[in-house]
């Protein structure tokens, strides 16, 4: 029987979960998560597979979308094995957050964590950070930021942030405020490069929606657009032109507004007018 049991075993881990791309039949590891008497004695086994599995999925740092079903499958799986292991909740947070395609997967790994650890902010946290950025939403990440407030050893300025969040919506200042509480929390060196990155393009959005609003304001005073940025500042609309975050310059365009000559090109959209 124990002979028998290693066999089978071994079946379900050679076997594995389904490979990058998608749309094949359910792994065994999964089905055997749903089917205790499938894993003969081995269930604790098979949960440490798949858990590793999911760590070398993720760690690729050039992931496809196969890759997120099949990190999506090992982390259901891994999460219905072992539901009081916190850190598959994160993961899955996280790195599924990423993925345009899975981010209601990622919102329901962090809805379970959330509920089997209530003592966690980062679940509520994490999840203000999709709701807000990659979903546009800023009541529902206001919402949740608000959640992770109220839990005992929370960062203080949570609060402050979520109000600020619900009363104004998309607005750059806030956004920056919420990304460099995440870059100085954050310990993994490719998701920090991310967000680093996110805040160089909203202090480019954020320095142009301020130029903008000079620029108006300059017409209104003179009646006619300024020929250059500096003319701002020689009327004493603005202080100085800010330092463009990418070592560019900031330059007036034909039709009147401002562009960066560094930046990657397009507007972020969450920060336009609606």
């Amino acid at each position: 029987m124990i002979l028998l049991s290693a066999v089978v075993s071994q079946r379900v881990v050679n076997r594995g979960v389904r490979p990058s791309g998608g749309g094949n039949p359910p792994s065994l590891l999964g089905a055997v998560s749903r089917r205790p008497d499938l894993s003969f004695g081995f269930r604790n086994l098979l949960g440490d597979v798949a858990w590793l599995q999911a760590v070398q999925v993720s760690g690729n740092p050039k992931m496809i979308r196969g890759d997120y079903d099949r990190l999506s499958d090992l982390l259901e799986t891994v999460t219905r094995i072992d539901p009081r292991f916190v850190v598959p909740y994160l993961l899955g947070g996280i790195v599924l957050g990423d993925s345009p395609h899975h981010t209601t997967e990622a919102l329901q790994l962090l809805a379970q964590g959330e509920r089997r650890f209530p003592a966690e902010w980062r679940f509520p946290f994490y999840t203000s950070y999709i709701r807000y950025f990659l979903l546009e939403d800023p009541v529902e990440g206001g919402m949740a930021l608000l959640r992770a407030s109220r839990i005992p050893g929370s960062p203080p300025h949570f609060p402050f942030l979520a109000s600020r969040m619900l009363s104004e919506g998309n607005r750059p200042d806030t956004a920056l405020a919420f990304l460099k509480d995440m870059s100085e929390r954050e310990t993994d060196p490719r998701r920090k490069t991310s967000i680093e990155e996110r805040i160089r393009r909203v202090e480019v959005e954020r320095d142009l929606q301020s130029l903008e609003r000079a620029i108006a304001e300059y017409v209104s005073r003179v009646g006619t657009p300024p020929g250059q940025l500096a003319d701002l500042v020689r009327a004493g609309v603005i202080d100085r032109v800010p330092e463009e975050p990418y070592g560019g310059k900031y330059l007036m365009t034909k039709e009147g507004g401002v562009r960066s000559d560094r930046a990657p090109e397009g507007r972020l959209k969450v920060w336009r007018k609606r």
